[in-house]
């Protein structure tokens, strides 16, 4: 079973900008029964490419988890003419293993908030590559899953990262988001 992880994105900049930058980021989960279109797609800006072996694995062999293991970690691939599954890649391009899910969007002069879900944690290698891909917006996510601990706060401006913090949720952080502290 899936442990979802909750999240906030907050883009900042010129209203111009943001509305490209929307356009940009809609459309059709990979994977999604009716191609429907969604405010938010990993896949719209970082498509997984299609020779990525299925739609999803329900377990990896131990060599591909440890393949992943050691290009998460910086290291060189041991296969790098073996195409990665699709979860691997996502994992290692998004930051998750799917896209994002239950989108749903505010706009304001200057700012779009996103919230959505994505599988097990935040969508952090994404987010990079979109911050550097539009260095004239400002990025601030901020995501919680409690069932693994964790509690995440990205801030990205021109590009680069300003802020970084992984560590579990504190109480009030819990309650922010809607769960009792002795729940999580």
């Amino acid at each position: 079973m899936t442990n979802w992880c909750q999240n906030r994105l907050e883009v900042s900049g010129p209203t111009p900008l943001l509305g490209a930058w929307r356009a940009a980021q809609q459309g059709a989960s990979p994977g999604q029964v009716g191609g429907r279109s969604q405010a938010l797609s990993f896949h719209a800006q970082l498509p997984a490419p299609p020779d990525a072996p299925g739609p999803h694995r329900a377990r990896r062999s131990s060599d591909e988890t440890q393949r992943l293991g050691l290009l998460l970690t910086g290291h060189a691939d041991p296969t790098p003419d073996l195409p990665l599954d699709s979860v691997s890649w996502r994992i290692l391009h998004w930051g998750c293993s799917g896209d994002a899910a239950h989108v749903t969007l505010t706009s304001l002069p200057e700012r779009l908030t996103l919230e959505f879900l994505t599988p097990w944690g935040p969508p952090l290698a994404w987010l990079q590559a979109v911050a550097t891909a539009w260095p004239a917006l400002g990025f601030e996510l901020r995501g919680i899953e409690p069932g693994n601990e964790l509690y995440v706060h990205v801030r990205i401006l021109n590009g680069r990262v300003q802020h970084s913090e992984e560590r579990a949720p504190t109480g009030q952080e819990l309650l922010e988001w809607g769960y009792e502290p002795d729940d999580a």
